[in-house]
């Protein structure tokens, strides 16, 4: 089980949350319900060159925030070629959803 602490924590930051976020809804190039708070699913991941387009930072600094995510558990990252991309971790999700709901 993902641990918490270090999701809020990597979570507290609002540049963190704003790439976080726009790994969630993928980078915008899909449908992202605002009802059921979910991607659409047909996405395979992010580009980061993606996330560099929607949350304006420099690149270290977004690499910077892409570890932090990673280390905390919420995202994993794949390179295909010789582009990164990135997903949510599912579970990171669940334990968020757990802890507010007290389950």
């Amino acid at each position: 089980m993902p641990d918490v602490i270090a999701i809020f924590k990597a979570l507290s930051d609002p540049t963190r949350l704003a790439v976080f976020n726009c790994i969630r809804c993928c980078g915008s190039t899909c449908g992202y319900s605002t009802d059921s708070g979910q991607c659409c699913g047909s996405c395979d991941g992010t580009a980061i060159c993606a996330i560099r387009c929607q949350v304006p930072c420099a690149p270290s600094t977004l690499t910077h925030h892409l570890n932090e995510l990673r280390d905390a558990g919420l995202i994993e990252t794949e390179k295909r070629g010789r582009v990164v991309y990135c997903k949510v971790k599912p579970d990171a999700l669940g334990a968020i959803a757990a802890f507010i709901s007290g389950k």
